[in-house]
């Protein structure tokens, strides 16, 4: 991918639309949540799962990078379940970034990336499609889907490798850093 290719991103703004008893209000913004969590990463998962007003979430894929992919779809599962929102979809993606070995953040999250309180094993699914083609066919399906990124850019980089045609319909890219 080349730069020149990304330069298409533009910011759009959401629409208005009309509430029965409070007037117009924006509607949720629809978001990809892409992420490798270690708190962090689970705080914000948990304000988007508390937030149905204001975002509606397609789904969570998971990438390498604080701990193993393994563990980072594990992780998204047990805080859904913590929310309550054992419904929500979760995908495995990229077990490994794109150019380099993976370096995981043990010292920092611990063994399980989510090292603290005991944490039970989920029992919601993980959905059989790869993370990175989840993204590809959500945002081919799906007008003004924004990319949540809290942690590598692996699956959305190799969503774009493979799929230059989606760059353009994304709304937006937003980056925690």
């Amino acid at each position: 991918i080349s730069h020149d290719t990304l330069l298409p991103l533009e910011v759009r703004p959401c629409t208005l639309t009309p509430h029965p008893d409070k007037g117009p209000q924006m509607s949720p913004r629809k978001i990809i949540i892409d992420t490798d969590p270690g708190q962090d990463d689970a705080v914000a998962i948990l304000l988007a799962l508390a937030s149905p007003e204001d975002v509606e979430l397609l789904g969570i894929t998971a990438a390498a990078g604080n701990v193993t992919v393994a563990k980072t779809s594990k992780n998204i599962r047990i805080v859904c379940e913590l929310a309550g929102k054992a419904d929500t979809l979760v995908f495995a993606g990229s077990d490994t970034p794109i150019g380099r070995p993976l370096v995981t953040a043990e010292h920092v999250h611990g063994d399980t990336g989510l090292d603290g309180p005991e944490m039970t094993d989920p029992l919601m699914p993980l959905q059989p499609q790869n993370g990175v083609d989840f993204i590809i066919d959500t945002v081919r399906a799906t007008d003004n889907v924004t990319l949540c990124t809290l942690g590598p850019l692996t699956n959305v980089g190799l969503a774009f490798q493979k799929a230059p045609d989606i760059i353009p319909r994304i709304q937006e890219i937003v980056l925690m850093g």
